[in-house]
């Protein structure tokens, strides 16, 4: 009987150990919770400080955006008019001035450039 009365008061003061230790990290708990609190109501007051310092900021950019878009409508709305004042054809088919008989083999796309100075070392030279 009194190895179960010995065990009976181990487990018991580890109960009472297990219990202060619970009271301990409820505490714990307690001041952590306080602290993101406090933490969370600082970073709000600092967020509105924020947004009251940078609204005008924010307002000055929105209006500048406004102003920006209305100065391209305004810009738009002028092209227009320039583009439809100018004399536009009416019907007429502008005629190719280049003839199928006019391009050469001797000329090269590249303008200035020759084939004969293309293939200047190999067989291919074309006389100018």
């Amino acid at each position: 009987m009194s190895q179960y009365a010995e065990q009976s008061a181990k487990k018991f003061s580890e109960l009472e150990a297990s219990h202060e230790r619970m009271k301990e990290l409820q505490a714990s708990m307690e001041k952590i919770v306080k602290n993101l609190q406090e933490g969370q109501a600082q970073l709000s007051k600092a967020s509105e400080e924020t947004k009251k310092r940078l609204n005008p900021v924010f307002e000055e950019q929105h209006h500048s955006k406004k102003d920006r878009d209305c100065l391209d409508q305004d810009i738009n709305k002028l092209f227009n008019v320039y583009h439809n004042l100018k004399p536009q054809p009416q019907g007429q088919v502008m005629e190719n001035p280049y003839q199928p008989d006019d391009i050469k083999p001797d000329a090269m796309l590249i303008p200035g450039w020759r084939w004969n100075v293309l293939f200047r070392e190999g067989s291919l030279e074309t006389a100018s």
